[in-house]
């Protein structure tokens, strides 16, 4: 795989696109789906764009050279730290109950964006575990497999923002269903009296896996509604690239989805000057290492950083490499030269 991310702000440039990657690449993740937004004219969420001509055009051009295209959707990650959409279609303006909730029963909706900064949270995300929530992106999802000629779909803030924020009504009330706790009196000093050192720390276990095999019930969800359309199409998820820090700080069991094929492939977003440790630490963990590109970052490495990555992962199993992103390539035309066909 030569892959390459081409950015919702970067679509304008439209099939001037195929100039500027010169046939260098075979696989394109073109974002149509961000801040809640569709970049086509969708009949569920709110629309950047009335008209889909150009996006049909750039499937069909993509194809006739080869190159595959994966609809790239950012998932629950539905609104950054802009002024508010004013569309009465956003979920932020219609449904804040849908957010992801912090351990006092605030909703993230009514965080304000200098509260956010200073969790090192980047936007506002939707509640995974929440019916209404699923249900509404899995339609989105179908809306664009169904409407357009895409080769895959890929999945991009797949996760939860972190652990503050895993508290709404239905994670804790499916998780009491289970072992009878609600986490949120996890901080009391009582039950931990009550169940003792160890029996508090197992019950904390079985809350952050219970968060994360949640996550993962979802996956096999909008991969099964995703196959049933068309089988061919390929799921794909950008992934934090350690797995175990993807799993225990956002609840992304992305080893179990790959390993368990709940997902065709993974792309590691591996944004460092040093990717050899996270290539061995994976490389020791996956079933089949050709399940897994890794993700390079242009805009915080230089020319020469970059070609030692290719060199690296070019003697690995894995499926090959994508950049982060398409603006940089426009810039710098001397990360293109350093690939080979």
């Amino acid at each position: 795989m030569r892959g390459v991310w081409i950015p919702r702000w970067s679509i304008q440039d439209n099939q001037r696109i195929f100039e500027v990657i010169d046939n260098k690449f075979n696989h394109i993740f073109l974002q149509i789906f961000g801040n809640g937004e569709a970049y086509y004219p969708s009949r569920i969420a709110p629309s950047r764009y009335d008209n889909d001509r150009w996006l049909k055009d750039f499937l069909k051009i993509a194809h006739s050279r080869g190159i595959k295209v994966s609809a790239w959707i950012n998932v629950f990650y539905s609104w950054g730290y802009g002024p508010r959409i004013e569309s009465s279609r956003h979920p932020i303006n219609f449904a804040l109950d849908w957010y992801v909730f912090d351990k006092n029963q605030r909703s993230m909706s009514q965080y304000d964006i200098e509260e956010l900064k200073s969790l090192n949270v980047e936007g506002y995300y939707l509640a995974v575990a929440n019916p209404s929530v699923r249900i509404y992106l899995l339609k989105i999802i179908e809306e664009i497999v169904t409407t357009y000629d895409f080769d895959g779909i890929h999945l991009d803030y797949i996760r939860y923002p972190g652990g503050n924020f895993v508290y709404d009504i239905y994670l804790r009330t499916g998780f009491q269903r289970k072992y009878f706790y609600d986490p949120i009196e996890f901080d009391t000093d009582s039950l931990r009296i009550r169940l003792g050192i160890k029996g508090f720390d197992d019950l904390n276990m079985k809350w952050y896996q219970f968060i994360s095999d949640d996550l993962t019930r979802y996956i096999i969800q909008i991969r099964n509604r995703v196959k049933s359309v068309n089988s061919a199409c390929l799921i794909s998820a950008a992934v934090k690239p350690d797995y175990s820090i993807a799993r225990i700080e956002f609840y992304q069991d992305w080893l179990t989805w790959v390993n368990n094929g709940y997902v065709d492939f993974v792309c590691l977003m591996a944004y460092t000057s040093n990717i050899s440790k996270i290539i061995n630490k994976n490389m020791a963990v996956v079933n089949d290492p050709s399940r897994i590109a890794v993700g390079l970052g242009l805009y915080n490495q230089t020319p020469e950083t970059i070609r030692q990555q290719l060199e690296t992962i070019k003697n690995t199993p894995f499926a090959g490499f994508v950049f982060f992103s398409y603006p940089q390539l426009k810039e710098n035309r001397k990360y293109i030269e350093l690939i080979n066909n």
